[in-house]
């Protein structure tokens, strides 16, 4: 990424690593300030295996060019990203995007994902009005939706520095993820909402003994860059094992307690997240109260067992659930007092008790406890 703009140079020294401990990624840093993270084309070279690891232990990750709009694909791009995949330095991949039409945003967004289908995030690179014909928020949305397709699961991100971003793509760069904003100050900037900021293009890294771009994270961390977005899962889950973290954060810097088996720990699981280290964490609530990340590994998801019986109703007053999290509450059995119902699925419930799953013909009518309906 290359601007013509004022900048100052900013060397920030921190340590990050992780340690792997109790089946939880531990992450420490040694100051609050974040770590450069540089962005890199042909113009910095074919990387070397040294060169991978020695950046790897100094950056939290690197963002790598693919192409210049889709007719140019970056001379360096597929070593290096296969370098970064085997040393296990993570990354983040951009387009510099010089697209005239609608149409044309949606093939260069697809060719940005199909050249670098293994990337942690993607970014759309607008610095240069290119757009000829139709509106550029309208073909700078369309990128947007046409990766989001394609990896449905990850991040994008609008870059570009704040006068042009607002002048040409103000409405659509609200779609992204995320703004990745270059502006090079010695001063950060503030009274826009962003999440990287690309503040040099003259940061030395004593990995590839150069100087190049660099940016930091701001208002989000590594995780959310590398990790998937949020995935609707919204399944019971129960503790299989003691004493596994549960975190308030996917960086694990803020505990919140540990997981506890036995009759009445159950939670629903309403998303979870593919982590980039590897490992996949529910984000778990209890009566509708967020409590927190927990290794998957570590929890049982309820299943259902099928069952094809007619049942009758026999007891009043009883609930009849829309989930087995019981937040939902559908209908009262006194409504449904002495009829008849098919159930197909069964459930034995970490609260100790049995439910069945309600059809009245092809229609869905609720959860209720076993104890509240006689098989007939």
């Amino acid at each position: 990424i290359t601007i013509n703009m004022l900048y100052a140079t900013i060397i920030v020294a921190t340590t990050f690593f992780f340690i792997l401990m109790g089946g939880s990624l531990v992450t420490s840093a040694s100051s609050t300030s974040p770590l450069s993270i540089p962005d890199l084309s042909e113009w910095q070279g074919s990387l070397t295996a040294s060169e991978v690891k020695k950046l790897k232990s100094e950056v939290p990750f690197v963002i790598l060019r693919v192409q210049y709009g889709s007719g140019y694909k970056d001379l360096d791009f597929s070593h290096n990203a296969a370098l970064c995949k085997k040393y296990g330095l993570k990354y983040g991949v951009y387009s510099y995007s010089l697209y005239t039409s609608p149409s044309d945003a949606k093939v260069e967004a697809k060719d940005l994902y199909e050249r670098g289908i293994n990337a942690s995030f993607y970014v759309n690179d607008y610095e240069q009005q290119t757009v000829t014909s139709g509106t550029t928020n309208t073909a700078t949305v369309d990128w947007y939706k046409e990766l989001h397709k394609l990896a449905p699961h990850k991040r994008i991100l609008f870059y570009s520095y704040n006068s042009f971003a607002q002048e040409y793509a103000s409405t659509a760069m609200k779609d992204y993820d995320g703004y990745w904003l270059a502006d090079y100050t010695s001063v950060q900037p503030t009274g826009i909402d962003y999440y990287l900021w690309q503040y040099t293009d003259n940061w030395y890294t004593s990995a590839l003994g150069q100087y190049v771009d660099a940016s930091k994270e701001h208002l989000k961390n590594t995780s959310w860059f590398l990790s998937s977005r949020p995935i609707s899962y919204k399944k019971v889950v129960y503790p299989s094992k003691n004493g596994y973290d549960i975190w308030n954060n996917l960086m694990f810097t803020s505990h919140g307690g540990v997981t506890i088996t036995g009759k009445h720990q159950y939670y629903e699981a309403r998303y979870y997240y593919n982590h980039y280290n590897g490992r996949k964490y529910y984000s778990i609530y209890k009566n509708n109260k967020w409590i927190g990340y927990v290794n998957a590994k570590s929890m049982t998801t309820l299943k259902s067992g099928l069952m094809s019986q007619t049942i009758k109703i026999i007891k009043k007053n009883q609930i009849i659930w829309g989930n087995l999290f019981f937040t939902q509450k559908l209908a009262n059995t006194s409504n449904y007092y002495n009829d008849l119902f098919s159930v197909k699925y069964y459930y034995n419930h970490p609260n100790g008790s049995v439910y069945y799953s309600l059809y009245n013909g092809n229609k869905w009518v609720g959860y209720v406890n076993k104890n509240n309906v006689t098989v007939k």
